[in-house]
């Protein structure tokens, strides 16, 4: 583990954490995905989409985009990948981004009331 210091503290942000929050100011609020959609690694809930273009079909089925959907884990495993990929649009939930240094997300409050049980 890395010793915490000033310069560890003060280190510039990296160039995926400055495009993050460029993203994030642009990204619409309201929740793009539903709880049907699921990943395309795993059966997790997916929490990102990222829509891609793909060269047209020489047999002629006119299909020129395809999404990618993914859950948290494989969005922040395959992340710099994707965003190198150049995507047409993703939206991304941005509690799945708070593990990644710089990147602005309000942390939800997630404490109890209470004995955390019962809400008394």
């Amino acid at each position: 583990m890395e010793t915490m210091t000033t310069e560890t503290l003060t280190k510039p942000l990296s160039k995926l954490a400055d495009q993050l929050n460029a993203h994030l100011e642009t990204q619409p609020p309201e929740r793009a995905l539903s709880l049907l959609d699921r990943c395309d690694r795993c059966i997790q809930h997916a929490r990102a989409s990222f829509v891609f273009t793909i060269p047209a079909d020489p047999e002629g089925t006119g299909k020129t985009e395809t999404d990618v959907l993914l859950c948290g884990h494989h969005t922040r495993m395959h992340l710099p990948a994707l965003l190198a990929k150049g995507p047409v649009s993703y939206w991304i939930e941005p509690q799945q981004l708070m593990s990644i240094r710089g990147v602005n997300v309000d942390r939800k409050n997630t404490a109890k009331t209470g004995d955390g049980l019962t809400g008394a």
